[in-house]
């Protein structure tokens, strides 16, 4: 598996994760606009320090580089990923009742 199919595989893995979680626990959803817009900033903040988490372990024994990636960068993708559903609920709400 080259590491082009790996990061393919870790997106559409966490991609899932977030869409189980949101189907999961609907109550976990913000209720504003503004609550949604405060996790996505949070979620863009935690991709910043996941990215750069991963780049200070790039060097680093295999088994350290997936402990990083399982443990940091999984998590933040499933949190970046579930932040965007909500928002996009929301916005959808949003619509459907300016209709």
């Amino acid at each position: 598996m080259t590491a082009g199919q790996l990061l393919v595989a870790f997106t559409l893995g966490t991609a899932a994760l977030a869409i189980w979680s949101y189907l999961r626990w609907p109550g976990a959803a913000p209720a504003t606009i503004k609550g949604a817009v405060i996790r996505i900033a949070v979620a863009l903040l935690l991709l910043q320090v996941g990215a750069a988490a991963l780049g200070l372990f790039d060097g680093a024994a295999p088994a350290l580089a997936v402990a990083v990636v399982v443990g940091v960068v999984v998590p933040v993708l499933t949190y970046a990923f579930l932040a965007s559903l909500w928002f996009l609920k929301l916005c959808a709400d949003q619509v459907r009742g300016a209709i």
